[in-house]
């Protein structure tokens, strides 16, 4: 008898596109990102995300701009187009979107496959002047693709861990993250190996959830506003498998995706399971109404 046979291992080819947004430009944008989604799928990735507001671009002048730049999640250009790649290419695609709600602005994240748009999450955790344009999201937002379970979150929400816990006690693989990853605010923006402190969050939301999770950045200069590209794609074991980018270049990041190593690396050691071993009975016993010192 011959050696027994294995089945083929899970994998999912996963692409970030990394690139700049231009604001106001709608149609150069919309032709940027089916652009970066046609190079994912010559490389053959199965999976594509593109960054955060990759539909409008991020610093808007006022309500007036912000407004004319957003768009339906079912009717939309943007999504349009990239639906059509995504039928021709056998492809899903994660996109920000400035997304026009019911009488209100989300800052969203489509996710899109050849059976058009299949969910849309909304940005829980507005950072800064998000919070002048957009209204928060109320939704968890977890897609089963062909391939893989798919959860999503959107650049500043990698900061609240609750958000990748959740995804994945509702059985994410990877963790899908349009970002715009801002210089503002921060007195150091990368380290000596290129890495941003998103990278670290992301790596930390891999290793502490078993989860991978890809994170596309843009790149640029938007009205004084820098943005450090760095974007990442993560294993579920918490290291990189591709990245960190560029902090300043357009590029394009590709990895294989072993889905098969979510439930292993959740296996810490054959007694400690990261989501078994929680202690959620504990957490919250004697917990205040609102954290303390709080301006």
């Amino acid at each position: 008898m011959g050696p027994p046979v294995t089945a083929p291992a899970r994998t999912l080819r996963v692409a970030v596109a990394q690139y700049q947004p231009h604001i106001g430009d709608a149609e150069g944008n919309r032709a940027a990102a089916v652009g970066w989604a046609e190079a994912a799928a010559e490389q053959g990735a199965q999976l594509a995300v593109l960054p955060e507001l990759a539909s409008s671009g991020y610093v808007f002048a006022g309500e007036e701009e912000a407004a004319a730049l957003a768009e339906d999640a079912d009717t939309g250009k943007t999504v349009a187009a990239l639906v059509d790649v995504c039928r021709r290419r056998n492809l899903h695609v994660v996109a920000g979107l400035n997304e026009q709600g019911d009488g209100c602005r989300h800052n969203s994240a489509v996710v899109l496959g050849p059976a058009g748009r299949l969910a849309t999450y909304r940005k829980l955790h507005l950072f800064y002047d998000e919070q002048t344009w957009f209204r928060a999201g109320q939704e968890v937002v977890v897609v089963d693709l062909p391939t893989a379970r798919v959860g999503v979150a959107i650049c500043y929400d990698l900061w609240f861990p609750e958000l990748a816990r959740a995804l994945a006690l509702r059985g994410a693989e990877v963790l899908a993250v349009p970002t715009n990853w801002v210089a503002s605010f921060r007195p150091r923006l990368h380290d000596e190996h290129g890495y941003c402190q998103g990278d670290i969050m992301a790596m930390a939301a891999a290793a502490a959830n078993g989860t991978a999770v890809a994170c596309a950045d843009r790149v640029g200069e938007e009205r004084g506003v820098t943005f450090l590209g760095a974007s990442i794609i993560v294993g579920p074991d918490g290291w990189p498998l591709a990245g960190p980018a560029s902090p300043d270049a357009d590029q394009l990041l590709v990895a294989d995706v072993d889905l098969d190593a979510v439930e292993r690396t959740r296996w810490r050691t054959p007694r400690n399971h990261l989501l078994r071993d929680r202690r959620p009975d504990v957490y919250a016993r004697d917990l205040p109404p609102q954290p303390v010192n709080l301006i």
